[in-house]
């Protein structure tokens, strides 16, 4: 009877394991082959000689600078029930990843992004065919004449196969080193314009010449010169926008032309232009802040200057809003006064007068009176923290 019931739990044991192997139970792993990937038939492109057997694999060759391209990768549904694609990631910030599939009326049912928070970015019946695009702008390739391998990782449901790995290699030729790699200019006053340079040389390897300034935008002037340094051709590109200015950010471009050493014409080289427009006048810091107790003084400042090159200013008088003028002293002077008063520099000083109210910031915006026909009036904001 002792030995009965020792083999009593090794028995319970083995039948609960045949139950769970039975086929028909519904805690078995359904069958089925995953996402099932399909060849592709597109033309080889520039520098693959012969297609690669891998089919998750796909190779851009080389593709020149500025251009996007792109590749469909196919998968069908090899499940008895339907696949849910759960998560997609890349492995560049140059990449873009959407799915879709199409249905059998023929249409398109899109994937959501890729970068959205939901578990089911594409659910994919069985026996369809899915496809995952790839596209990559090689402007946001930092890596240049260098070959380039990048994986795409794909999550899915299916039981027959949860992870898949898309590989693309791609190659961007840019011919030209550019030095920097636009023109920034930075703050440019509304009146003034401003202009900029970078440096041009050939990349290794490469032998296209800038041949001469082809086009450029409505509003911005340019200018190509080439030299000689150490045997090796450079192009200096001199650009920039011309005054008067609107407000805000300006982008433009200028398009070179480019030859090879046998004459014919190149692939265009665009050159970026940006500057964020500005009043001509301005404030370090934009506007005085400072915290203040309100039973003792206290004083904040800023300067005010131009940024037109060599414009000396005069400040004729300094006013403050009419509700606080008891709250506040106020004073303005200049930094190196020529003869006549006039400054590169005026430092303008705000100073508390308690005892203040309880209010817990006090703000407004001071009036600077110039004496400047182009600029009459400057306003110099103002905030102070009442402790």
């Amino acid at each position: 009877m002792a030995r009965t019931s020792a083999l009593l739990p090794t028995l319970l044991l083995s039948l609960l394991l045949g139950s769970l192997a039975a086929p028909g139970c519904g805690t078995s792993q359904a069958k089925g082959a995953g996402l099932v990937l399909l060849p592709g038939d597109e033309p080889l492109p520039a520098g693959v000689l012969q297609r690669d057997p891998r089919l998750n694999f796909h190779d851009f060759g080389h593709v020149p600078d500025g251009d996007v391209v792109s590749h469909v990768f196919r998968m069908q549904n090899g499940d008895p029930g339907p696949v849910t694609i759960q998560r997609v990631v890349p492995g560049c910030g140059c990449t873009v990843a959407s799915l879709r599939y199409t249905s059998a009326d023929g249409t398109i049912i899109p994937g959501q992004s890729i970068g959205s928070k939901s578990q089911k970015l594409l659910v994919i019946p069985p026996g369809v065919v899915a496809e995952l695009e790839l596209k990559i702008d090689t402007r946001q390739l930092a890596t240049k004449n260098v070959d380039k391998l990048i994986i795409t990782n794909v999550t899915s449901d299916s039981p027959n196969g949860y992870y898949l790995s898309f590989e693309v290699h791609i190659l961007v030729e840019k011919a030209f080193e550019i030095t920097p790699g636009m023109i920034q200019l930075g703050r440019v006053p509304k009146n003034a314009g401003a202009d900029g340079a970078l440096d041009i040389v050939p990349a290794r390897g490469f032998t296209l010449e800038v041949d001469r300034i082809q086009e450029f935008s409505p509003g911005v002037h340019a200018e190509l010169a080439r030299e000689e340094r150490l045997g090796t051709p450079l192009w200096t590109l001199h650009a920039g926008f011309d005054a008067p200015l609107a407000l805000g950010l300006h982008q433009a471009k200028v398009v070179l032309a480019t030859r090879t050493a046998t004459g014919e014409a190149g692939r265009p080289l665009e050159v970026a232009l940006v500057a964020q427009v500005v009043d001509d006048l301005a404030a370090d810091p934009e506007r005085i802040v400072f915290s203040a107790p309100r039973a003792e003084r206290a004083n904040g400042q800023a300067q005010v200057f131009s940024l037109l090159a060599g414009q000396r200013l005069k400040v004729l008088g300094v006013e403050l809003p009419e509700a606080q003028r008891e709250l506040f002293e106020v004073s303005c002077g200049p930094q190196e006064p020529d003869p006549e008063g006039k400054s590169l520099r005026w430092t303008v000083s705000l100073t508390t007068r308690p005892p203040l109210p309880p209010d817990a910031v006090l703000s407004g915006k001071l009036l600077l009176r110039l004496d400047d026909p182009q600029h009459e009036r400057f306003e110099l904001p103002y905030v102070v923290h009442l402790k």
